[in-house]
């Protein structure tokens, strides 16, 4: 009993350590040996013979351009991680010294420290596969296609926002200098799994230890290796958290869409962020743009897929009526506020003529139309950035044509407009982005013409009719929208109503 009660003493008298002043960082430094420093001629060493065996041998894991990537990248890390150690060893300490349960500095809380260590970097690792934003910080790592040791190399420059992860073990209460030891020892591990010259090891290894096979099947790119064994020194969270497996087949390394710039090392850190900002400013608002960021790449990938016409036709094509009587309704709501000018049943809509017009929107009881034309530029050329403008034709002022105004051109019958090459465009309402109008040439005449898809077919959009019957200023009773649409191979022309 004396005996566990000492024990239990030595314990309890581990926690409650003093403060570390601030001012004394480099003390602190200089207790935490730089293992990496150490390591770094074994490192090297070791990464040059592979090489040599590679280059006089039959199986070549090297490439010059990915290994020149992979040096500058490395480099690049160095210097990001001398800026960054007094930054992270102060956060180290400002953490440590707000808790009450502060531990003294005992090289035996080194083993549980290195394997919880263990466990905040698999999620860290896991989460970055799932969320782009972290994946931005981590997609630099699998963008090699050759598997050697300089793969160890290609670490993030902006890695340490993944230092959130590590929060909750800083707030255990180890000393900072533990903390890092363990953050130095994991780093080092890691290096000699990323190497195609170990084969497999002992079943037990191989099943709870990271290993180089272990470790090639996370980097491969086949469907079943994609997100598997995140763990750095220990699988069994990956066992633990049904993502572990083991190498049944050579991996094809690198990304599902390759780089085509090997070597420059700014591309390869950034060039994820540069893709999430263009895929933010395309995107429809404020959902899609969280989605754009956070989303896990494969579901925006799939996401991507779905919006490109080129790829997914037929899928685009359905459900295109029921978008048309979403937008038009939006827009009248619109229209209503904006430009309400009513006159009686017995008046007939106009038809707008004129030889760049393409389609145009009327409703009744409002006389005015609303024309949608191709844009030429003042030498004769279609415009590529906006090739079709609206505009107004205000018949109750002798049929002047007016520019729309900002608000209408932005939230109602605003067009958004993308090349798509070969003299073709893809144009899209504001008021409703999901549906794709596409401005084609006809063989028939070489001339542009609007079309929607329906069931596989291109139908020439004539004109769109709106029917109104009653209801209030601000919710009018729509009674059934007409689409005015001619087929393309026949030129009959169809009319589909929608009822509402």
């Amino acid at each position: 009993m004396a005996t566990i009660t000492s024990i239990w003493t030595d314990f309890i008298s581990l926690f409650g350590a003093a403060r570390i002043n601030l001012d004394s960082i480099a003390s602190v430094q200089e207790k935490a040996p730089n293992i990496v420093a150490y390591a770094l001629p074994t490192v090297f060493l070791l990464t040059i013979v592979e090489f040599i065996f590679s280059h006089f041998g039959d199986h070549k894991t090297y490439e010059k351009k990915e290994t020149l990537g992979s040096l500058l990248v490395g480099l690049g890390n160095l210097a990001v991680n001398l800026l960054m150690k007094a930054i992270l060893i102060y956060g180290a300490i400002w953490i440590y010294n707000l808790l009450p349960w502060r531990m003294e500095m005992s090289w035996w809380t080194l083993i549980p420290c290195f394997v919880l260590y263990d466990c905040c970097s698999y999620w860290s690792h896991r989460i970055s596969h799932f969320n782009r934003f972290f994946w931005a910080t981590h997609v630099v790592h699998h963008s090699a296609e050759h598997y050697n040791l300089t793969v160890a190399f290609r670490q993030s420059w902006v890695q340490h926002f993944k230092t959130v992860f590590f929060i909750p073990l800083a707030m255990m209460g180890f000393h900072p200098v533990v903390f890092l030891v363990a953050s130095q020892l994991s780093t080092l591990y890691q290096f000699w799994v990323h190497t195609e010259a170990i084969g497999k090891l002992n079943p037990f290894i191989e099943k709870y230890f990271g290993t180089p096979s272990n470790h090639r099947v996370h980097h491969g790119s086949q469907a079943k290796y994609l997100d598997k064994n995140f763990g750095a020194t220990f699988m069994i969270w990956d066992h633990l958290f049904g993502t572990f497996q083991y190498e049944e087949e050579k991996p094809v390394y690198g990304l599902t869409t390759p780089l085509e710039n090997k070597t420059n090392p700014f591309v390869l850190n950034f060039h994820e962020y540069q893709d999430m900002l263009e895929d933010v400013r395309k995107s429809d608002g404020i959902r899609e743009c969280l989605f754009f960021i956070f989303a896990s790449p494969g579901k925006i990938y799939l996401h991507k897929l779905k919006r490109d016409p080129k790829q997914q036709p037929e899928r685009e094509s359905s459900g295109h009526a029921k978008a048309t009587a979403i937008i038009l309704m939006i827009m009248l709501l619109l229209n209503q506020v904006l430009n309400a000018q009513p006159v009686g049943d017995g008046h007939p809509l106009p038809t707008p003529t004129g030889k760049n017009l393409l389609f145009f929107l009327q409703r009744t009881p409002d006389a005015n139309t609303v024309i949608y034309e191709l844009n030429y530029r003042e030498d004769g050329t279609l415009d590529p950035e906006a090739p079709v403008k609206g505009s107004w034709i205000r018949y109750e002022e002798q049929a002047k044509t007016k520019e729309l105004s900002s608000i209408e051109k932005k939230f109602a019958y605003g067009l958004k407009c993308k090349a798509l090459g070969n003299d073709q465009y893809e144009i899209r309402l504001v008021a409703y982005k999901k549906m794709p109008m596409y401005l084609l040439k006809s063989g028939a005449d070489n001339k542009y013409h609007i079309y929607i898809k329906d069931e596989g077919k291109n139908l020439l959009l004539k004109r769109v009719f709106v029917k109104v019957n009653g209801g209030s200023f601000w919710f009018p009773k729509v009674t059934y929208i007409d689409l005015i649409t001619a087929n393309s191979e026949t030129g009959m022309e169809i009319l589909k109503r929608i009822n509402i």
